[in-house]
């Protein structure tokens, strides 16, 4: 609103050369033919002609009219004219001689386009103040606190060789190689199979075994070990027993994650029969991070 009023102020200002600069264009005009124009002279006895006259500001009001002038020439007299509202008096003086010109100016001429900046200020205005009412209601409401709880990850560090989960920084457990290249194969198989049944009694799938040996290429590539690669068919028991002993100190305050992270155990009568699978049947997208991979 401050830059539109003075926006309108120096229009206005600007406005007013226009006028006065095309006000002294007509006085110039009238002036250099002054006298040719048939103006009656009372001194002279001389009436004039009227007609010529009319002619002759018409003239000059059409070419005024073409330049989109705010001025307009109504009269040229040898005696004093009385102007009317919103008309001037222009003066010719030589010697002797005193001719008066009578203009309309019209100061409102294409005044109204400088309402539109003050009416888009005034629009702003109130777009801003309102914008800012409701930022200030929003900032008034108290937050909603997320209830929902946090999703709790399995992170597995390939370059410390240690388990630990996302909510809890500070307890870790390591493994040694074989076990944790099996486990991480493990996560990954039943990941993409969660309907897999994998059975103690039954040959390892390829899939799986290749798994197992590209992470422990990369364990290879950290320098955690120059031994050849272990074959990970043998002492299956053993391992998934180191895997579990690991789970259970890590998991100990949050026994409920078992289900998920856990290889389950064969229990009760005929535990080693084909139908127990040691599968991780609920691992799902998220739920392991594996840092280092």
């Amino acid at each position: 609103m401050f830059f539109s009023a003075i926006f309108i102020l120096m229009s206005k200002s600007t406005i007013e050369d226009v006028i006065y600069h095309e006000q002294q264009q007509v006085k110039l005009r009238v002036s250099l033919d002054k006298y040719r124009l048939p103006l009656a002279d009372p001194m002279l006895n001389y009436s004039g002609d009227p007609d010529a006259l009319k002619s002759y500001i018409e003239g000059i009001n059409i070419s005024l009219q073409e330049q989109n002038s705010r001025v307009k020439l109504l009269a040229i007299s040898n005696s004093p004219i009385l102007p009317s509202e919103g008309e001037s008096i222009e003066q010719l003086n030589a010697p002797g001689n005193r001719t008066y010109i009578l203009l309309k100016i019209n100061e409102t001429h294409n005044n109204f386009l400088l309402i539109f900046p003050l009416v888009f200020a005034i629009l702003n205005f109130a777009l801003l103040k309102n914008i800012t009412r409701t930022k200030r209601k929003a900032q008034a409401r108290p937050e909603r606190k997320n209830t929902l709880p946090k999703k709790t990850a399995l992170q597995i560090d390939l370059y410390s060789k240690t388990l630990q989960l996302s909510s809890d920084k500070e307890a870790k457990v390591q493994l040694a190689n074989k076990p944790l290249c099996f486990y991480l194969a493990l996560l990954e198989y039943c990941k993409l199979y969660p309907d897999v049944s994998l059975n103690q009694n039954k040959e390892l799938p390829d899939e799986l075994l290749d798994m197992a040996d590209k992470y422990f290429h990369r364990l290879v590539a950290l320098g955690h070990t120059i031994r050849k690669r272990p074959n990970f068919s043998n002492s299956l028991e053993k391992t998934l027993s180191e895997i579990r002993a690991a789970l259970d100190e890590l998991l100990l305050s949050t026994p409920d994650l078992k289900l998920k992270y856990y290889p389950p155990k064969a229990h009760g009568e005929g535990s080693r029969s084909k139908l127990h699978s040691y599968a991780l049947t609920q691992i799902q997208e998220g739920d392991i991070e594996i840092i280092g991979k």
